[in-house]
């Protein structure tokens, strides 16, 4: 998958179009009917009862509607959300590729969310990919879909709060102080993530830690606030498996450790593999108590899926008009 993970691409043209209009009408954590929906991407009502995404012909947006709890006679889609971590798990559709055609032409994606049929739908902004994992015809494509200005909006108010708290209380941290306190937590992860796995590899046994790598198993973004602290969430891996393990390349897995690789690759691919020594003897030292959680969830949500080619997702939420989202 070369998905750009654009947003914005052809809305930035086209300053009167669908992406426009629904910028414009729709607010962040407010509930919307498909009779809300469909006048501002012009179609008829009716036809939003009948699929999860929809893009009109020419159109420079397109909406996926997400049920998470599916009636038992239609198609179960796997579809989760996670509010904590503004992330939408979301399958697309077994014969048509809209959605992905969609993505890889840098079109908007507007996201609108309900628990189950029958009720209005919550509206969670523009969704970018940041994993896919591109299956053939028949088998839906799985997308973990990021939610950057629903989680822009969650953190204002949550900032908002702490403001009016920190107002009646006492006078809040400087950004000095909060720059600081950062640097003092990143260090105490890696201190006890080196204690964990007993200051080596934990593959290859490599015991020089300043080459080694404290990386997440389940990713940053993806992770609560306890479970970035969490030394358990953590494998200290040499930088080539630390690159291979964050990129989903390679996976271990939760019960015993033992290295998952690819059903199917390139020659060349294994070909790279076999120069870094990496094949399928290789496993954990061992499995930490509370680590199997998240290898499960790398096994999951990060193996096999590919992330969007040369974006930097970081520097466009940064850049982000969330302003009008907000009531």
């Amino acid at each position: 998958s070369c998905y750009p993970g654009i947003m914005n691409g052809m809305a930035e043209v086209h300053a009167d179009g669908v992406s426009r209009r629904l910028r414009d009408a729709l607010r962040i954590g407010n509930t919307y009917t498909i009779f809300d929906i469909a006048p501002l991407i012009g179609v008829n009502p009716v036809a939003l009862r009948q699929t999860g995404v929809f893009r009109k012909s020419g159109s420079d947006a397109f909406v996926i509607l997400v049920t998470l709890n599916k009636r038992s006679d239609t198609t179960q889609y796997a579809d989760a959300l996670n509010e904590e971590s503004s992330l939408l798990f979301w399958e697309g559709q077994t014969s048509m590729r809209t959605a992905e055609d969609s993505f890889r032409k840098g079109l908007d994606c507007y996201a609108f969310v309900r628990d189950r049929s029958g009720i209005p739908y919550d509206f969670y902004g523009r969704a970018v990919v940041l994993r896919s994992h591109i299956n053939e015809p028949g088998t839906p494509s799985e997308f973990v879909l990021y939610l950057p200005e629903y989680d822009e909006y969650r953190t204002r108010l949550h900032r908002n709060a702490e403001t009016l708290s920190e107002s009646i209380l006492f006078s809040g941290p400087t950004e000095r102080e909060n720059v600081q306190r950062i640097r003092t937590a990143q260090k105490k992860y890696r201190d006890l993530v080196i204690d964990l796995w007993h200051g080596q590899c934990a593959v290859t046994g490599v015991d020089e830690t300043s080459w080694l790598i404290a990386s997440h198993i389940k990713p940053w973004r993806e992770s609560s606030d306890a479970e970035r602290i969490d030394p358990r969430n953590s494998l200290l891996l040499s930088p080539n498996y630390d690159k291979l393990f964050d990129r989903g390349v390679i996976s271990f897995s939760p019960e015993n450790g033992k290295i998952i690789l690819p059903a199917q690759a390139s020659f060349r691919f294994w070909k790279n593999m076999d120069r870094l020594g990496i094949n399928d003897e290789k496993t954990l030292s061992y499995v930490p108590e509370g680590t199997g959680k998240y290898l499960d969830y790398h096994r999951h949500r990060v193996f096999g899926y590919s992330p969007p080619a040369e974006f930097d997702l970081d520097s466009f939420v940064s850049e982000l008009p969330v302003n009008s989202y907000i009531n």
